[in-house]
């Protein structure tokens, strides 16, 4: 699928920096987090809980009037994807949305991600290196992945396990480092959004 023959997406969809995110998160919820068979209609028919799954990540985001614009995005986004795609069509369109209008979502995702929440100890550690070192870890697939979007986006298989084969943290710190990935908009459930994998965020965010 290529650019262009996803006709019913709406560019006012994307106007903002609020719409944009809603749109985003919806679509990398559905791409990684929804049965296409068993949960997406039932998502679609209600909008409570659709709600359910954006907003606990859109709220580290977005606030008050944003946030709502941007879940009643995601949601009217979702209600076009299921009217217009036939099921076994939902994945490619959704990789292929990603990708055509990534440049959007990118500059809305970078700008709200909290870089404040990043300026942290982690036990005897910067977190801004930790979290540097974990991006680059994902990015060059150190990480175990499931899906893998066309533009990057991915889903962790085990970051639970992972975090303590690979950097050796107790089970305490890897709740805390998970938790501050949350915080930070990094990381979301298992999801790491493909902006905050690209070298210049990592090299330009992330350096003590």
């Amino acid at each position: 699928m290529t650019e262009g023959t996803v006709s019913w997406f709406e560019k006012e969809w994307i106007d903002n920096d609020a719409k944009a995110l809603g749109v985003y998160v919806a679509l990398l919820i559905l791409q990684f987090r929804v049965r296409y068979r068993t949960d997406i209609h039932l998502l679609c028919g209600d909008d409570s809980l659709m709600e359910l799954r954006l907003k606990p990540y859109l709220a580290l985001l977005l606030h008050d009037d944003e946030l709502r614009a941007a879940m009643d995005t995601g949601k009217e986004f979702l209600k076009a994807l299921v009217a217009h795609t036939s099921l076994p069509e939902h994945e490619e369109v959704l990789d292929s949305i990603e990708l055509d209008f990534y440049g959007t979502f990118k500059e809305a995702y970078l700008r709200h991600v909290n870089r404040e929440a990043m300026a942290v100890k982690l036990s005897d550690y910067d977190a801004p290196t930790f979290i540097k070192t974990f991006l680059s870890d994902v990015a060059s697939n150190r990480f175990s992945k499931g899906k893998v979007t066309s533009t990057g986006s991915a889903i962790l298989l085990t970051p639970f396990a992972d975090f303590i084969e690979l950097y050796g943290l107790s089970e305490e710190d890897v709740r805390r480092f998970m938790e501050l990935l949350r915080i930070a908009g990094i990381m979301f459930l298992d999801i790491v959004p493909a902006p905050v994998l690209e070298p210049k965020f990592i090299q330009e965010n992330l350096n003590c």
